[in-house]
């Protein structure tokens, strides 16, 4: 390996700045704002002075203790730790309390300590980097993972969502959500999902939630989600999607089908047979067009590759719902058998869920078919391809079950449309099988097949386009 480049060998100094961290621990001192804010925003390593560090430190245990903090207090806890003569004394804490008149300006003054250590961490991370992407043994997309991870770490040091959340606090917080809910009045308390059935029974997408949506191929997963997709971008709230199978092109016009009055096939195969119908779509294309839709359609996309992207679209674009089409299209890296794959995925989207504070979706296919057809099964967990690997961490899993599809109806097959509680207005269900804070529950919905667009129920008169065939 190369021998890492030492920074003091430059003859530069790392950044830092001494005043300002004396003005701080002077502010945290003479001021119970200050200190709140200064125990807050910083820790220790951000004092590049080690006596100020020393200072630092006996401050925040003062004040995580529930003691006074003051020049008296700060002396007395640097004397039983037997560190007060290597500060400087006394005279150094009374220097300190003394170069500041208020802590009026300790925010600011954070920020700046703030911005110096994260700097030297930077430099720091850099040297040990250049040495070790030298280094030809070491594996180059796993280093960039490795690299990207650690600067993300120090990115969110300013992002105040955070920080750590004590126990006392999350509980005296429980009266507040109660009451929330109560003043609620059955609105929802997540993110839309563009229907009344399913926002009823999640009240909305939660965030950090790991959601996987199953079911066979052709039975409507990727339309389904293009709506829940839509849904919260219709009030402004950025999404984004991974799309390992399809391009971009094509879930725009997926979009545009389950938004317009247009049938998917005069969208993909045949156009109009009207010329009117053209000022209709330039119309939706006009209101699509500005949807906060962030979309990534990399083939062979691998997990970490995910990751950093993920990362990268929430910080770019603040999303708050992100779905992947489909979990089990994840590259492996080497020889890793699909498995180790699928589970390395889920727990992945699980992970980025609540890293992010974001809401991810993925989409799974389902195996056994046959069997589901022959013998009427209804569709469960254990039919998800690696059920297993996904089961373990998904908080929600829902497939979408439609008799139909299976040449099952309803004149020949009446206890299975019961079962599934599809009443007359229904063609399809879409079954909770899953739900780590809930119940688990079958919520019939309405598939226009045309459209390929699911619907709460079916309309008394739904309005189309005229059907070019």
């Amino acid at each position: 390996m190369v021998e890492k480049q030492n920074i003091s060998n430059l003859g530069v100094k790392p950044p830092q700045a001494i005043d300002v961290e004396e003005a701080v621990l002077g502010a945290m001192m003479i001021d119970t704002s200050g200190l709140g804010k200064g125990v807050e925003l910083l820790n220790d390593d951000c004092f590049y002075d080690l006596k100020h560090r020393i200072i630092y430190k006996a401050v925040a245990w003062l004040s995580k203790s529930g003691e006074v903090v003051d020049l008296l207090t700060v002396c007395d806890r640097l004397e039983k730790t037997k560190q007060l003569e290597g500060i400087g004394g006394a005279a150094r804490i009374i220097a300190i309390t003394q170069s500041v008149a208020s802590s009026a300006h300790i925010e600011e003054w954070c920020r700046i300590l703030l911005q110096k250590y994260l700097r030297r961490k930077m430099i720091s991370l850099c040297t040990d980097g250049i040495s070790e992407f030298y280094d030809e043994s070491i594996d180059t997309f796993a280093l960039m993972e490795l690299m990207l991870s650690k600067v993300e770490k120090l990115n969110s040091m300013f992002d105040s969502q955070q920080s750590i959340e004590t126990w006392c606090d999350a509980v005296l917080e429980i009266p507040k959500r109660v009451e929330f809910l109560t003043n609620n009045k059955g609105k929802i308390t997540g993110l839309p999902t563009g229907l009344k059935s399913v926002d009823k029974h999640f009240s909305g997408w939660q965030k950090q939630d790991f959601i996987v949506l199953g079911g066979d191929s052709g039975i409507g997963k990727t339309s389904l989600s293009v709506s829940f997709l839509l849904a919260p971008a219709k009030k402004n709230i950025p999404v984004g999607m991974f799309s390992l199978e399809m391009g971009v092109r094509q879930i725009a016009t997926r979009g545009m089908a389950v938004e317009s009055q247009f049938h998917l096939n005069q969208l993909t195969k045949t156009g109009f047979n009207k010329q009117e119908y053209f000022a209709m779509l330039m119309e939706e294309v006009n209101t699509l067009k500005d949807y906060p839709i962030y979309i990534d359609d990399t083939p062979a996309l691998t997990v970490d590759q995910m990751k950093r992207k993920a990362r990268e679209m929430h910080r770019k674009h603040k999303i708050q719902f992100l779905l992947i089409d489909f979990i089990q299209m994840f590259e492996s890296v080497g020889k890793e058998n699909i498995r180790i794959t699928v589970g390395d995925a889920s727990r992945a989207c699980k992970n980025i869920a609540k890293e992010l504070n974001i809401v991810v979706m993925a989409l799974s296919q389902v195996t056994r078919t046959e069997l589901v057809k022959s013998r009427f099964n209804i569709p469960n967990k254990h039919h998800l391809k690696e059920a297993s690997a996904i089961e373990e961490a998904a908080d929600v899993i829902m497939l979408i079950y439609r008799p139909g599809f299976y040449g099952h109806q309803r004149e020949q097959q009446p206890k299975l449309y019961e079962d599934l509680a599809i009443s007359k207005k229904h063609n399809s269900v879409l079954l909770v099988v899953k739900h780590r804070n809930g119940r688990r529950r079958k919520l019939p919905l309405f598939f226009k097949e045309d459209k390929t667009k699911f619907m709460n129920e079916k309309p008394e008169e739904l309005t189309t386009i005229e059907a070019p065939f």
